[in-house]
């Protein structure tokens, strides 16, 4: 049992963010322009939010089963956000920096601060009995359609809860590697998320749902006058 918890643990300790399967700002986007989010985009990400913890579980496994796979209900889902929105892709990425702890990281101030929030993370990650806090940094970044890209999700590992995000995929190529994912779902340990943004989201949502894959629309919240 010692030497179990000893390999999960290095595992766990050695896991890093995939780069190449995510990027974590589209090209052209400086990766390191975080901001504070508005009071307008809080309330319009709610439906962002509910959808990303949908049938996350709890992500722990008994304290003295140490192998038994993390309890999570949904693997994978995904969810279409229309295109159209002018503040499409400012809401997803303000809310992507939300669930990866950028706005916890900025919020901290200061280096020496900041360290310490990355090592309390990393010590939540080994304990695989504790329960996941809707505070926990995610894995968050943008799926390019590249082949190297499409090759990496298809291997896909998630170390963490994770999401994914997909801006203006051809539909057919979409479509076959969200099911690859979906096939490959049945061994991952976190929930992955796979949020697209599309123009005509009823289209796809129903070519993504014939291929097997569990996916609804959504809308921004209106934000509160």
């Amino acid at each position: 049992m010692a030497e179990v918890r000893r390999r999960r643990l290095l595992a766990t300790l050695r896991a890093r963010f995939d780069g190449a399967a995510l990027q974590v700002a589209l090209p052209g986007q400086p990766a390191n322009a975080v901001r504070k989010p508005s009071a307008t985009q809080l309330a319009q990400w709610a439906p962002l939010q509910a959808w990303s913890f949908e049938g996350a579980g709890t992500g722990s496994s008994p304290l003295l089963r140490p192998t038994q796979a993390p309890q999570v209900e949904l693997p994978f889902s995904a969810a279409v956000w229309p295109a159209d929105d002018p503040t499409a892709l400012d809401l997803i990425d303000a809310f992507s920096r939300h669930l990866d702890g950028s706005h916890q990281l900025l919020a901290a101030g200061g280096a020496l601060a900041g360290l310490r929030l990355r090592l309390r993370v990393k010590a939540c990650d080994v304990m695989w009995w504790r329960r996941r806090q809707a505070s926990d940094p995610w894995d968050c970044g943008y799926a390019l359609n590249e082949p190297e890209a499409r090759a990496a999700l298809a291997r896909f590992e998630p170390r963490r809860a994770t999401l994914v995000v997909a801006v203006g995929w051809p539909q057919e190529t979409l479509v076959e590697t969200l099911a690859a994912m979906q096939s490959s779902s049945l061994r991952f340990a976190h929930p992955v998320r796979c949020l697209v943004v599309q123009t005509g989201p009823g289209s796809i949502t129903e070519r993504l749902r014939s291929a097997g894959v569990p996916a609804t629309v959504l809308q921004p919240r209106a934000a509160e006058a």
